[in-house]
């Protein structure tokens, strides 16, 4: 975990990128952006913000486009509000964390479905396994 200044000076990063990125950016290209997370190198000299964006893929990468060409200015926003020797150098990381979460959900799903379909076709099998179960819980007694 780092230092209690790091998750501080992160924390005001992650509030600065994400006003200027939902205020001040009139780029037609960004969709739906949210910034999830700032990660400070220990030295304070770079930051990687983890970002979202709902929609299509087209419109990720669109959104991940628009932001790596405005970085200089999301930079420059963030060197005037932070009170800092130097300005972290941001380096923007879409995160998809979200697509493989829904996906996983998904295939979770398809399991149940799949696992009371074929329960439904064999009730006593099941019934007899409990059975059995009890059984060998009681002769280990």
């Amino acid at each position: 975990m780092p230092p209690r200044h790091v998750q501080k000076i992160a924390s005001r990063v992650k509030f600065i990128v994400s006003h200027v990125v939902q205020q001040e950016l009139n780029d037609p290209r960004l969709g739906f952006v949210t910034i999830l997370d700032v990660e400070m190198s220990p030295d304070l000299r770079e930051a990687k913000v983890h970002f979202s964006v709902l929609g299509p893929e087209a419109d990720k990468v669109k959104s991940l486009r628009a932001i790596e060409s405005s970085a200089g200015f999301i930079q420059q926003r963030v060197g005037k509000n932070l009170n800092l020797r130097n300005v972290p150098l941001l380096h923007f990381v879409l995160d998809e964390f979200d697509d493989r979460l829904a996906r996983i959900e998904e295939i979770l799903e398809l399991e149940r479905k799949a696992e009371s379909e074929a329960g439904a076709d064999q009730p006593e099998a099941t019934e007899a396994g409990e059975d059995r179960g009890e059984d060998s819980e009681a002769e280990r007694e």
